[in-house]
């Protein structure tokens, strides 16, 4: 996803999630949640919906939820749309604590909670937090389609060929579905196959780039 604000790059689960987050902060004083496992582009998606609210004339601002609490004490600082990503990495206080000053300011400010798995048990450790929850959106792994399609226009020299479809696969399987992986991988093949005249790659320069990749990570 070459530019983190264009909403025109996210895959149909991305863009779904995008479409819930937006409905669930139409409103002063809501809160909505998106959770997903690393790399599936949930600050991606978190980026895009700021820039929406921009977009549509309500102040909004991302950034890491505790970066977030050190500037908590100015409620009129905050704008109309406080979005808090890597929402797992703090505490349960934490989320109430970001509420109250969102729910201080006048108009109060709409929250969104990004982050992994945990934030859901942290959300569910405070029953004032929980209750407050007016929307919640959750992003999967890709499914080999979807990976495809975000390779395309990283291996523009492939996709027209018939192997495209066998490399594509492999990188779904090695990456698991997680388009944050795919896309690493993605782009070293890219590297791979710009090098050389005809542009080719298959399956086996894919294995061994993942190898390789191993070996630096050994």
């Amino acid at each position: 996803m070459k530019n983190d604000t264009d909403a025109s790059t996210l895959i149909d689960g991305q863009r779904a999630a995008l479409a819930k987050l937006a409905c669930g902060v139409a409103s002063p004083g809501s809160l909505a949640v998106l959770c997903g496992p690393p790399g599936t582009g949930k600050t991606t998606v978190l980026a895009c919906l700021a820039a929406g609210q921009i977009r549509g004339g309500r102040s909004c601002a991302c950034m890491r939820l505790a970066d977030w609490l050190a500037r908590a004490d100015d409620v009129d600082a905050l704008p109309d749309v406080v979005v808090a990503d890597d929402a797992h990495d703090v505490d349960a206080p934490a989320l109430g604590q970001l509420l109250a000053a969102a729910g201080r300011r006048r108009p109060g400010a709409a929250v969104v909670f990004g982050g992994e798995g945990r934030l859901l048990t942290l959300v569910s450790r405070d029953r004032a937090v929980e209750r407050m929850v007016t929307l919640r959106a959750t992003l999967h792994p890709f499914s080999a389609a979807e990976t495809s399609r975000l390779l395309e226009p990283l291996l523009p020299r492939v996709a027209g060929g018939p192997e495209f479809a066998d490399v594509a696969r492999t990188i779904h399987e090695i990456a698991a579905g997680i388009p944050r992986a795919a896309l690493k991988l993605g782009e070293l093949a890219a590297v791979v196959a710009d090098s050389r005249s005809d542009g080719s790659l298959s399956v086996a320069d894919v294995e061994q780039i993942h190898r390789r990749l191993l070996l630096q990570a050994a």
